[in-house]
């Protein structure tokens, strides 16, 4: 027995596990000790939640989308703010982060997937980072090691962690009144809900949501998550086109990474913005959603057919809206040399393209009927 309990031990990782719990511990503690000998402070409030939300972009934004895959190049000065700011999450280095997380890419669902949510949903939540078989494992991303700012973060990791993820908020809590409110609520709380709202991404985006583009894998759309995350709950999107710096495709979609990603585009501290196609969005989408039409029925040679005639009238309305815009500029510069022939032209295109349209409307129409008779 004394032989299986050591086995037991070795088997944890144990930095890891003690700061996972002691940290929420010391806040139960810590917090109402704090608001019951100090004065409640909305500035101190204030802050924390600001420095929890740039923390989170931090990870979103930075460690995820940027360092991980590469879905946008950022300036020196953006990289570096991220690897400060994502330091004080207490989530490891990005390099280390970012290895891991390719690594879940990979091998997604499968044995060497190191947040495996087929092992448990408390496994892929936070268990997995408790164990030593997930959690020491060798860097694999080259790419990231030759990048002289996460080198120096990864190297100089926890001293830069312990600096920006407790001193730091405790000097600004000084500022306003509170070294201590600062540490506890800016730092300690602060650290507890980021983690806990990221590692939501791993275990509830397995488990509640719709698999929109890919039933093959446990990944999941949720809004709710989005809600939690900046964006990242639009999760089976994201493992079916990870290079994508979107993870809500659509305007209305909860994303604040991608609007904070456009809005340093905008700056000029950010560029390459990788997208995937509306084309190849919508393939994937239909081949997902066949999978049902099928199990209910429907036969391929028709299903094929109908999913050919919507991603031809896309392809079609796309091209003919291209030639539209293309031929409208030049007709602008040189409108004088122009004759009726170009207005009647310009006429004929656009009744083109919105018959275009009207063919792409009605085939989703007919495979959303489909998909209705299907449920």
């Amino acid at each position: 027995m004394s032989e299986n309990k050591q086995k037991w031990h070795q088997q944890i990782y144990w930095p890891v596990t003690l700061f996972l719990i002691l940290n929420p511990i010391s806040c139960m503690v810590l917090v109402p000790l704090y608001y019951i000998f100090d004065e409640f402070s909305w500035s101190l409030i204030a802050f924390a939640l600001i420095f929890g939300a740039i923390t989170n972009l931090s990870i979103t934004a930075g460690y995820h989308r940027l360092f991980s895959h590469k879905s946008y190049d950022a300036h020196p000065i953006v990289k570096i703010i991220f690897l400060l700011i994502g330091a004080s999450a207490w989530q490891g280095s990005a390099l280390k982060w970012s290895s891991d997380h390719r690594r879940h890419h990979s091998f997604i669902d499968g044995d060497k997937d190191p947040y495996n949510f087929h092992r448990g949903f408390f496994f892929a939540h936070m268990g997995w980072m408790l164990l030593k078989e997930t959690v020491d494992q060798p860097i694999q991303a080259p790419d990231l090691q030759k990048d002289k700012w996460v080198y120096l973060q990864d190297k100089y990791y926890v001293p830069v962690a312990i600096f920006m993820g407790y001193i730091f908020p405790g000097l600004i809590g000084m500022m306003l009144g509170s070294f201590w409110g600062g540490l506890i609520i800016g730092g300690a709380l602060r650290i507890v809900l980021t983690q806990q709202s990221t590692f939501f991404v791993n275990s509830l985006c397995h488990t509640l949501g719709r698999q929109t583009y890919s039933k093959e894998i446990s990944a999941r759309d949720s809004l709710f998550v989005a809600f939690l995350t900046h964006g990242e709950g639009y999760h089976n999107f994201h493992h079916t086109f990870q290079i994508d710096y979107r993870n809500g495709i659509r305007w209305y979609h909860w994303d604040p990474t991608k609007w904070t990603i456009q809005m340093l585009s905008l700056l000029g501290l950010a560029k390459k913005l990788r997208m995937i196609s509306n084309a190849e969005i919508l393939k994937a989408r239909l081949k997902a959603e066949e999978a049902t039409l099928r199990s209910r029925g429907f036969a391929d040679e028709k299903l094929a057919q109908l999913q050919d005639k919507i991603l031809s009238a896309q392809a079609k309305a796309r091209q003919l809206q291209l030639e539209y815009y293309k031929l409208k500029k030049e007709y602008s510069r040189r409108r004088i040399e122009f004759s009726t022939a170009y207005d009647q032209k310009l006429e004929q295109m656009k009744r083109d393209m919105e018959e275009a349209r009207l063919e792409f409307k009605l085939g989703m129409k007919i495979w959303k009927l489909y998909l209705r008779s299907a449920a």
